[in-house]
């Protein structure tokens, strides 16, 4: 009796408005909304983009808004953040959530629109493609199916809460899945089998000539079929942390054979599904074609909509918390910290110093995405490394522990924390090799500055008095200390005395000495050791 009455719905709905260009004219009450937010996820998906949909869902949340659609341009992202995304999905988004994929949703954007109740696409748009992958390599295939597992659970979850087939769904993600496609004889519903439930079904082997995913290969009829045996399932249970729910349709069996047709093999071994927009409409996972807001607006009922996208301190977040703004950052760091301590005298160094760090630790704080410690860790292994040098020369654990923290706080700073301020191991792992390319390009430029051109030992002589006499050789060998100068440069820890007629590279033991104050040698050796006479 539901068969003929869905066939019924389905050719009076065909009847009242075509659907190829997403006009609907008829609405579902549970898609009817006064006010829709459009939310836009464009790029890959990160950590920013988790701060981002976390906070705009909040605020849709708090403002009472009817629906949210999240606009979907992405190529993919961090599983992590994405997982996060589905559970803020479940737990601050409204019922009424729509995954509007404008043009492309591959890997984390087609498990993102799975977690919403509806999905439509743009003409010509396309879906797929969401296999797991690591930063660091190919992933071996233990590895493969530890991250294949958790994520095929989730996804499996999602299909059924929100009416999506959970084989078709299975097929994004997992590599060496087959699929075929069969179609009831009577309404032309769409069924997705695996291997063994074809062989129980039809007794024999399946074809192995892969559909031509370039065409849709469906009507409308078909499609809105799809669509409301869908719909049945729609408003189930979206609260996270519920148990997962049985399976959306029974196995099939060798009793249904006569009522259905197999079309062909949808997915084979050698590759993930992505369809087009076509394909996602004829076979059920899309709703609708929506090429611009207007359609938009009337498949909602009549919705006002407002767009709200990523704030201005988001977007300037991910721009610096890109790894090549993140390793130059990294390396004006130790450049400008290292150069004031070779050259000091102005600051310059170490000010630029200060605000390639504030730039690396503070904007990811504007969008929510790190806490302020490592910028503590940093500075206080500069006060530990500047007391090693200037204090408490040679003694070694000061600058050990200053090297210890300065790093440290600058792998952490550019881990990339959760919103949460968890890091994860990858994180930790990608910081670590950033700091390791922001030092080696530091070293690179501080020996192409200090090596060939000399541009180092230029910008002393600029600092320094430019009337200075030229070191000369002591005019005997012996032993100085106790011998009395005067300083003829700023000592800050390095500069030069004068003792006698014989002109000294020295360091100054204790506190900085100003230019012109005498200086008596307490050591004399490798390297001349002064202190301020009193």
């Amino acid at each position: 009796m539901m068969r003929p009455m869905l066939l019924l719905c389905a050719l009076l709905l065909c009847a009242a408005a075509p659907l190829g260009t997403g006009d609907v004219r008829v609405v579902p009450g549970s898609r009817q909304a006064a006010t829709a937010w459009i939310l836009p996820i464009h790029g890959p998906i990160d950590t920013v983009t988790l701060a981002s949909i976390k906070r705009r869902l909040r605020q849709a949340k708090d403002a009472g808004i009817d629906a949210v659609v999240l606009e979907l341009d992405t190529p993919g992202g961090d599983l992590e953040a994405t997982l996060r995304i589905l559970q803020a999905i479940r737990t601050d988004a409204p019922t009424n959530t729509i995954a509007w994929i404008r043009p492309f949703a591959y890997s984390a954007g087609v498990i993102i629109a799975l977690g919403t109740r509806e999905i439509v696409t743009a003409p010509g748009a396309r879906l797929g493609d969401a296999a797991p992958v690591s930063p660091l390599g190919p992933l071996p295939a233990a590895e493969r199916a530890k991250l294949e597992s958790p994520l095929l659970a989730e996804v499996v979850d999602l299909a059924r809460r929100n009416g999506y087939d959970e084989r078709l769904a299975q097929a994004f993600i997992a590599v060496g899945a087959e699929l075929w496609l069969v179609r009831e004889n009577e309404t032309g519903e769409a069924f997705f089998l695996d291997e063994s439930e074809f062989l129980d079904v039809f007794g024999k082997a399946p074809p192995r000539d892969l559909l031509d995913l370039s065409t849709g290969g469906g009507t409308d009829v078909k499609g809105v079929l799809a669509w409301l045996g869908g719909a049945m399932g729609q408003d189930v249970q979206e609260i996270d942390g519920e148990p997962m729910l049985p399976p959306g349709r029974a196995r099939l069996t060798s009793e249904d054979a006569s009522r259905l047709t197999p079309v062909g093999q949808v997915v084979d071994k050698s590759r993930l599904l992505t369809l087009t927009a076509q394909q996602a409409r004829a076979w059920g996972l899309s709703s609708a074609e929506i090429a611009d807001e207007a359609a938009l607006a009337a498949f909602l009922g009549g919705a006002t909509l407002h767009r709200v996208p990523e704030t201005w301190s988001e977007q300037f977040a991910r721009l610096v918390m890109s790894w090549p703004v993140r390793i130059v950052l990294i390396a004006l760091v130790i450049i400008g910290f290292v150069a004031e301590m070779i050259a000091p005298g102005t600051g310059a160094f170490a000010l630029g110093g200060i605000l390639a760090l504030l730039l690396l630790i503070g904007a990811p704080s504007l969008a929510g995405l790190s806490t302020w410690w490592p910028l503590i860790a940093v500075f206080s292994g500069l006060v530990l490394i500047a007391f090693e040098l200037i204090i408490a020369p040679g003694s070694l654990v000061a600058g050990l522990a200053g090297a210890v923290l300065l790093l440290g706080g600058l792998v952490f700073a550019v881990a990339s924390p959760l919103a949460s301020g968890e890091v994860q191991l990858v994180h930790l792992v990608q910081g670590i090799l950033l700091t390791t390319g922001g030092v080696l390009l530091a070293a690179g430029v501080l020996w192409f500055l200090v090596g060939p051109l000399g541009l180092a030992r230029l910008a002393m002589h600029r600092l320094a008095l430019q009337d200075e006499a030229p070191v000369q050789p002591p005019a005997a060998i012996g032993d100085r200390t106790g011998m009395h100068g005067i300083a003829l440069t700023d000592m800050r820890p390095a500069g030069r005395v004068r003792v006698g007629d014989d002109v000294l590279d020295a360091i100054c033991s204790g506190r900085w000495i100003e230019i012109g104050t005498p200086v008596r040698i307490v050591r004399d050796g490798m390297e001349v050791e002064v202190e301020p006479e009193e």
